[in-house]
């Protein structure tokens, strides 16, 4: 396969699964907050806060994206990869499964909403449970980070700057 369509893949997949993964966890934390704004006005704080935290498995979707298109010359206009000689397919598909690492972690987006939308009821009841409710959510955060993490790993020892 051309060394490209590794790099595309991974910058796809680093994008593309870990934002459809926190549109799901905002979208159910924010069915949660809406009702408990509807409750109380001044829940909208806590229930915002909550509700933002599974976006951040998009952002580094993002940040995973351009660190592809960096690495592999995409983003200056020059993919450094066009030959497809055996060094060039191995880095493009170490880039691949970069993305890959990312976007398959980045799915802890859910779960992460799930518990964000059981925290935005618990601070509903109970506004001294904002902290704890915070806690458990970034908890599901942890799985992506260490994707976030091992992505860079593999490029900077599979790829280099």
């Amino acid at each position: 396969m051309d060394p490209i369509v590794y790099v595309a893949l991974g910058m796809a997949l680093a994008a593309g699964i870990a934002g459809a993964a926190s549109s799901f966890g905002v979208g159910i934390a924010g069915a949660a907050a809406a009702g408990a704004v509807a409750e109380d006005e001044k829940n909208f704080k806590n229930a915002l806060i909550l509700e933002g935290l599974p976006m951040t498995q998009s952002i580094y979707g993002l940040i995973t994206l351009f660190l592809i298109a960096l690495v592999s010359g995409i983003l200056g206009g020059s993919f450094k990869f066009a030959a497809a000689t055996q060094e060039n397919v191995i880095k493009s598909a170490i880039l691949l499964g970069a993305g890959l690492t990312v976007g398959l972690t980045g799915l802890s987006a859910i779960p992460q909403g799930i518990i964000a939308s059981a925290g935005i009821g618990a601070v509903a009841k109970n506004p001294k449970t904002f902290t704890q409710g915070i806690i458990f959510a970034a908890m599901a955060e942890t799985m992506a980070i260490f994707g976030l993490v091992g992505a860079l790993i593999l490029i900077v020892t599979g790829v280099g700057f």
